[in-house]
């Protein structure tokens, strides 16, 4: 199943304008706890905005089912810091990923990562930055990922 571009920009903006303050969704806190129990890692990305105009492709969509795999990228985003209240970000633009896990009893979770500026994760409640340690553990798990600047 390929999802357009322009959803997962719209994915992104959705995450990154609503619900920064709340509290860590249940899916969220279940992704967090030591006894996570992953079933499947679902990776859709890269997706660009605007759209690159040259290639016009659509994200990729990538699967993992190893459970270790899963609980090291699970444990890279859920280690993440908040951004501190003065940080500054580039305005560069850049690819986005849309990661989804889904546990042993069917519940998901779904992060939206940005791979530019400061690298903002959504989706476990208080925003999250510089995901760095994210895109290194997609990448040990095989799975796509931002290169490194």
């Amino acid at each position: 199943m390929r999802i357009p571009a322009v959803a997962c920009v719209l994915l992104l903006l959705g995450a990154v304008g609503c619900g920064r303050d709340r509290q860590v969704p249940e899916s969220g806190e279940a992704l967090c706890s030591p006894s996570y129990e992953p079933r499947e890692l679902v990776v859709l990305g890269p997706c660009y905005s605007p759209p690159p105009i040259a290639s016009g492709r659509a994200p990729g969509e990538a699967r993992s089912t190893d459970p270790g795999a899963i609980r090291k990228v699970a444990a890279a985003a859920c280690s993440l810091p908040a951004p501190p209240p003065d940080v500054a970000c580039t305005a560069e633009m850049g690819p986005a990923y849309q990661l989804r896990f889904v546990d042993t009893r069917g519940r998901a979770t779904t992060l939206d990562a940005a791979g530019f500026g400061c690298r903002f994760v959504d989706g476990l409640g208080v925003r999250r930055f510089d995901a760095r340690p994210l895109w290194a553990a997609l990448t040990a798990a095989g799975l796509p990922a931002p290169g490194r600047r």
